[in-house]
């Protein structure tokens, strides 16, 4: 009697056991997010936030994504397209000479720039705000503060947090519930999209595909500013992620500007972020990373940020002994350029282009590749916590639409 009552206890649980699993595998029962393929990474796969925080090393975290997502296609891309980058087959092209220019740009090109610059609003409190979420010791008090001092901002956040992706059982209300929740990475983008929008004002970014396109690239040079930041020692996290967001925002600004009187190929308002900076100069007179450069220094902003942002473009075109630029100013530099490159590889990917011919690919100059430690470049763009940020940050960017 006893051991036919010990098989029933067995088999019930036994039963139960069969009961769970399928339970767990039905689609829609749990809230939270996978954590691979589309997930949201854990925190401790996640990159530290504080800009002085370095105690993860990604390059020892696993590759990413499982066989049935779309982390193999993009691993594969980014492998294929940085090849590209160090290939040596073909010479970079052009000599990135107007990059280094300034003084050549005429007077009446760069006064209608320092114009535009002058009618846009103040950079004051988005800069504020920046250094405030790059500091790993401010209270988080006094960040939800801040925030609360603008109302469109808070309401972001809270959309954000309470939006599909996190899948809350209850909606938020407090904002500094919104911050723990979306993650100070994510924080940085919203904070940056919001800020750069206002200063630029700009209305009619939901309905424009060009500020679409520019924003999301951005976006991913920042978060790859932030990875790759582990190829050298000391770099802060904070300033590579600023560095990403704001490379391109001469870009932003040329989409305002009117073309020279002569060109009549491209009125005001048909600014295309893929011309080259040679077609920038033909038609206006000077390229985005020039423009750039105005802004960051009509800003304020720091010698390294105005230097980087404005020489993106020239570790592929010149020798870096004929730059001039300290060792750690330098690799600030390198880690901007190949982020770049990346984020160029991910849009395309995301949009099922053929990157195979390099079209969006700058060739890095010879003279840099000793200074890259190739394979740890390979286990950065290979890491799993990275594709789950670059895709957590696109779903934030749908839901704060």
């Amino acid at each position: 009697m006893v051991p036919f009552a010990v098989i029933i206890m067995l088999a019930v649980v036994l039963l139960c056991g069969i009961l769970y699993v399928l339970l767990r595998g039905l689609p829609g029962e749990s809230k939270k997010p996978a954590r691979t393929g589309d997930a949201r990474p854990s925190t401790k796969d996640m990159p530290a936030q504080g800009d002085d925080d370095r105690g993860i090393d990604h390059a020892s975290v696993p590759p990413y994504g499982d066989p049935g997502d779309s982390a193999p296609s993009l691993q594969a891309c980014l492998t294929k397209g940085m090849a590209l980058v160090f290939a040596v087959e073909d010479p970079p092209t052009g000599n990135g000479s107007s990059l280094l220019k300034l003084d050549d740009i005429g007077d009446e090109v760069r006064q209608k720039v320092l114009s535009h610059l002058g009618s846009l609003k103040n950079f004051d409190t988005l800069h504020k705000l920046q250094r405030m979420v790059g500091d790993p010791q401010a209270a988080m008090a006094e960040l939800s503060r801040m925030i609360t001092g603008d109302p469109m901002l808070t309401a972001k956040i809270l959309r954000v947090a309470n939006s599909p992706y996190y899948g809350m059982e209850q909606k938020l209300n407090s904002i500094s519930h919104a911050i723990m929740i979306i993650g100070l990475a994510n924080l940085k983008g919203i904070i940056y999209s919001e800020g750069i929008l206002n200063i630029l004002n700009e209305k009619s970014f939901h309905r424009d595909p060009t500020m679409h396109t520019l924003w999301q690239h951005a976006n991913y040079t920042a978060i790859c500013a932030s990875y790759l930041g582990y190829l050298f020692r000391d770099l802060n996290q904070g300033t590579l992620f600023t560095l990403g967001i704001l490379h391109d925002i001469g870009k932003f600004l040329m989409m305002k500007l009117p073309p020279l009187p002569q060109n009549d190929l491209a009125p005001a308002g048909t600014y295309s972020p893929s011309w080259t900076l040679e077609e920038e100069e033909d038609i206006y007179g000077i390229n985005h990373a020039l423009v750039g450069r105005l802004a960051l220094q009509h800003w304020g902003l720091s010698d390294l940020m105005v230097e980087t942002v404005s020489l993106h473009h020239i570790p592929g075109y010149l020798n870096r002994d004929e730059l001039g630029m300290d060792h750690e100013a330098l690799q600030y530099l390198l880690v901007l350029f190949l982020a770049d490159q990346a984020a160029c590889l991910i849009a395309d990917e995301s949009k099922g282009a053929d990157t195979g011919g390099g079209t969006h690919i700058e060739r890095l100059h010879p003279s840099y590749h000793g200074l890259i430690d190739r394979k740890k470049l390979q286990q950065l763009l290979i890491d799993r916590s990275l594709l789950g940020q670059l895709r957590e940050a696109e779903a934030i960017a749908g839901a704060s639409l």
